[in-house]
């Protein structure tokens, strides 16, 4: 059998799980604005892990955070109000020990490059498989940084921006800026953040070299993306 990921498991547990009685030890807070996701993971999290409260929203997080005392935060990137990078700076001016693993549908360079920047000790994939998340909370713990394979293969990319072909969301997007979709709108088109649209297009205009939509439409059409 092959490896099984992080959402396998969730439907495993979901399907069969029994109920454990693990002994707290380290108390986790999981922020993920789908509630499927997070009574799933939850369901994962064994001892001496236990998720003592949960937040939809990066703002329900913060205002837990400045109440109850937390060991680690497994946190997703894009959901409603705050963004993952805004929910880890405001957690850490809060509870500067705390520990943070992102589990992020995300595996662009550039968003890992700012959660990591921003404070976030672990990454890893949603896709992933249930022994990443198991070895993130252990080695986060130990005071060590763990990415998933994935993950530490693309910061092996070069960290000038400007450098290195577009990124497969970086074409999409490009593609969607040539048809004069605004941010707003191709937030909304791929379900993500407009501040993560804007990221995008400042990376595209920095990668290509252009200074303006005009140049940006050019660069497609000698690429043949559109």
């Amino acid at each position: 059998m092959g490896a099984v990921s992080i959402l396998d498991k969730i439907w495993l547990h979901a399907r069969f799980g029994r109920i454990l009685k693990p002994m707290q030890k380290f108390a986790v807070l999981l922020v993920d604005d789908h509630r499927i996701l997070l009574e799933g993971v939850k369901g994962l999290i064994r001892t001496p892990f236990e998720v003592t409260a949960t937040a939809s929203s990066g703002h329900e997080a913060l205002t837990l955070l400045k109440t109850t005392d937390f060991d680690l935060m497994i946190t997703d990137y894009e959901m409603p109000g705050l963004s993952g990078a805004e929910l880890i700076k405001g957690a850490k001016s809060l509870q500067p020990d705390l520990r943070v693993i992102v589990l992020s549908m995300h595996d662009d360079v550039s968003v890992v490059r700012e959660l990591l920047r921003a404070g976030a000790q672990g990454y890893i994939l949603k896709k992933d498989t249930h022994k990443s998340l198991t070895d993130a909370l252990q080695k986060v713990m130990e005071g060590k940084r763990y990415l998933s394979d994935e993950i530490a293969e693309l910061l092996i990319q070069p960290e000038d921006e400007n450098k290195g072909p577009l990124t497969e969301r970086e074409t999409e997007i490009l593609r969607l800026i040539a048809k004069e979709y605004n941010s707003r709108q191709i937030a909304e088109i791929l379900f993500i953040s407009e501040r993560t649209v804007e990221t995008h297009r400042k990376n595209i205009l920095k990668k290509t070299g252009a200074t303006n939509l005009v140049g940006l439409i050019k660069f497609a059409y000698a690429n043949n993306l559109i």
